[in-house]
């Protein structure tokens, strides 16, 4: 805090002493012109035309040369300076219009941010002619150009101008011609794209549409706003790609006089790393408000790579991963230290490795322009069928109907030896599948964060997901005596793995479910059948296992073929072009679908509004509401505030709420958005408590 005071009472200082300087030249005229003190400024007025026809508009050029190592300013100079100005003095009928500016470069001096320019400026002036100014007559055109100039020291200046010109048949100046087509191409162009902006703690976020580094590579961007007092002049913008566009940090500025604008107006510049510039001047819109907590772009690198591994160790209570993690638990039972740290380090090593090859899969997809995020593979109706196969087929060998020996569950009687080993190995690949359906706390944050970050640290932080996830069964072990804790093995481990297939079985039909809602009824009746294909061949593979050769390799063929039927049957699924409807039940809240012009139609009306883009496949998102959002507590807010509930469902690929979701910092469901009367959005937590949704219904 004492740095931002010291720099604000700086930038104050600088603004009172070139106010100053400009007062005393005033009161003292000094030799700022003379030859024995020359101006670093030598001021001169160019008229494009050299005659003037009534009705038509004169486009005049002030045209500043500036001395090396001097600048001068821009229409907002910044966090000091003075824009340069011109007072006329002009005939009847004549009226000057604003100064149009070029585009201006950025100094940064001892902490205080400029914009301005150096060497030479064109600052162009439009002036109309009335249609009653006379034909012959000969017009005097006086003015008073005024400005800062600033080095070590800053100098104020100014001129008087004339020209005349006779009032005939406009005609163009030839040796003007160049100069104000020089000028011109120094002027910036009106933006061919439509841009938001949105406003966090510290930042302002510009968006933009990738149609706006059209023809430029490796691009960096600098914004000028025409406001003073809106950004940080002196603070770096950092670009980043979201989604299928960019976005531009703006450190918004930090005095007293600090504002936030109800529109970002000012002109952005665009370079490429190989060459090619375009400067626009912008209208950015406000876009919804952003939560300062639920914003990856207001986190660290050293922050999302936390959150990662705080999300990973949650993860362990989700649903999705618990009963696999407890499975992994009971087969540690027996086996002594030595080999519980070696079963940890497979175990981990499944996990971690599974995580980077998930999100490295995520990360080319989405560079190759795929609009996608954390769960994506779920979207996948052959992903979902395939893992209830697997799901089922484990539930069927912890239930007895066949011992796959190092199956994936880790459970069998080899893990002292190199198969138990694999069988860790496999099992915590397959924590990492289970545990895409769901999100923890922190994660979202984190994985917001890497889906923007350069790949080698998104990759770390998906390495540090995977740390989180593996930690817990990693720590017990290295309990001393841990494995001596835990029961020896008996008729009790059998019991428990039999208990713990019915957690996969309803995993099973939770993901036959899911499966319904992407391919439809008639779709989901082939993956049910791939299931008793798949129950056919455990049986067979564990009638037959340990029968004599001959009925050992038919049992195996048997089981090949009915495997490989249902995969070709998983293989068949295809996502239904049909979308579920929304259904509406007295003890659940009701919803419409979500579009983004059903919202914006909404928040015109000021009605407040709930958004919740959620998934069929999300344990997090049905969990939510179903403890939650259903409640007749919730409900009842609902209805006495006039609440209108959107949902967005994201079971599917739907290019429109990924965009939604990037908007907001996010990578995958599920995201809440509560958007009080005025149209600003509340980004709610990603687990949702019912007094935490009454406090937010509360505050709109």
């Amino acid at each position: 805090m004492a740095r931002l005071g010291l720099r604000y009472l700086a930038r104050q200082a600088a603004r009172f002493a070139a106010v100053f300087a400009i007062a005393l030249a005033a009161a003292l005229p000094a030799s700022a012109g003379s030859a024995t003190d020359p101006h670093p400024v030598t001021a001169r007025l160019v008229p494009e035309l050299s005659a003037v026809a009534p009705g038509a508009t004169l486009w005049i050029d002030l045209h500043l040369d500036i001395a090396p190592g001097w600048h001068t300013y821009w229409r907002n100079p910044g966090d000091s300076g003075l824009p340069t100005e011109i007072a006329w003095t002009l005939p009847a009928g004549f009226n000057a219009g604003d100064i149009v500016w070029p585009v201006p470069d950025r100094f940064v001096v001892e902490g205080l941010g400029n914009y301005g320019y150096r060497d030479a400026v064109d600052l162009l002036i439009p002036i109309t002619v009335g249609q009653d100014v006379k034909l012959g007559a000969t017009a005097h055109l006086d003015a008073v150009a005024s400005w800062l100039v600033c080095s070590d020291i800053c100098i104020p200046g100014d001129a008087k101008l004339a020209f005349a010109l006779p009032v005939a048949a406009a005609a163009p100046d030839p040796s003007a011609t160049g100069l104000f087509a020089a000028a011109r191409s120094r002027l910036p162009k009106p933006a061919a794209f439509e841009a938001e902006f949105g406003v966090t703690k510290d930042q302002l976020r510009l968006m933009l549409p990738e149609a706006a580094f059209s023809g430029i590579e490796q691009p960096s961007a600098v914004f000028f706003p025409f406001d003073a007092n809106v950004v940080d002049a002196a603070a770096e913008p950092k670009l980043q790609r979201r989604g299928s566009g960019f976005e531009l940090l703006l450190q918004r500025a930090n005095t007293p006089a600090a504002i936030v604008p109800k529109s970002l107006d000012g002109v952005l510049v665009l370079r490429g790393a190989k060459g090619g510039e375009q400067a626009v001047s912008l209208h950015a819109t406000p876009a919804a408000a952003i939560s300062a907590e639920e914003s990856s772009a207001e986190i660290a690198w050293w922050q999302a790579l936390l959150f990662a591994l705080l999300g990973g160790i949650v993860l362990n209570l989700m649903p999705c991963v618990f009963p696999v993690l407890s499975l992994k638990l009971v087969s540690l039972a027996g086996i002594g230290d030595r080999a519980a740290h070696h079963h940890a380090a497979a175990y981990a090593a499944g996990v971690i490795l599974s995580f980077v090859a998930l999100g490295g899969a995520l990360l080319m997809l989405r560079a190759g322009g795929s609009a996608i995020g954390w769960g994506f593979q779920l979207q996948s109706p052959v992903v979902v069928g395939l893992l209830a196969y697997l799901l089922f087929a484990m539930g069927l060998s912890l239930s007895g109907v066949a011992d796959f020996g190092f199956g994936l569950t880790g459970v069998g009687g080899r893990f002292a030896g190199r198969e138990g080993l694999g069988g860790a190995f496999a099992t915590g690949i397959l924590a990492t599948i289970v545990a895409t359906p769901c999100t923890a706390p922190f994660m979202g944050a984190a994985l917001g964060f890497a889906l923007l970050a350069p790949a080698p640290l998104a990759l770390a932080i998906f390495v540090a997901l995977g740390i989180g996830l593996a930690a817990p069964l990693a720590i017990a072990t290295l309990i001393p005596g841990f494995a001596r804790l835990l029961p020896r093995p008996g008729r009790w481990m059998v019991l428990l793995k039999q208990l713990l297939a019915f957690p996969l079985y309803g995993t099973v039909a939770w993901l036959v479910w899911v499966l319904i809602q992407e391919v439809g009824p008639e779709g989901a009746l082939m993956a049910l059948f791939g299931l008793v294909l798949v129950g056919f061949a455990v049986w067979v593979y564990g009638t037959t296992r340990l029968a004599g050769p001959a009925m050992r390799r038919a049992g195996t063929v048997l089981a090949a073929a009915g495997t490989a039927a249902a995969l070709l049957l998983a293989l068949t699924a295809t996502p239904s072009r049909a979308r579920p409807e929304q259904t509406a039940s007295r003890d659940r809240l009701p919803y419409e679908r979500f579009s983004p012009a059903r919202l914006d139609a909404l928040t015109a009306e000021r009605r407040p509004v709930f958004v919740n883009l959620t998934a069929a496949w999300c344990i997090t998102c049905l969990v939510n509401e179903h403890a939650t959002l259903d409640t007749a507590a919730v409900r009842q807010a609902f209805a006495e505030h006039r609440i209108v509930a959107l949902k967005g469902d994201w079971t599917r690929q739907d290019p429109e709420i990924t965009a939604w979701l990037q908007k907001f910092g996010r990578s995958g469901v599920p995201l809440y958005l509560l958007y009080d009367r005025s149209g600003t959005a509340n980004v709610l937590p990603q687990i949702l408590t019912r007094s935490e949704v009454l406090d937010a219904i509360g505050k709109i």
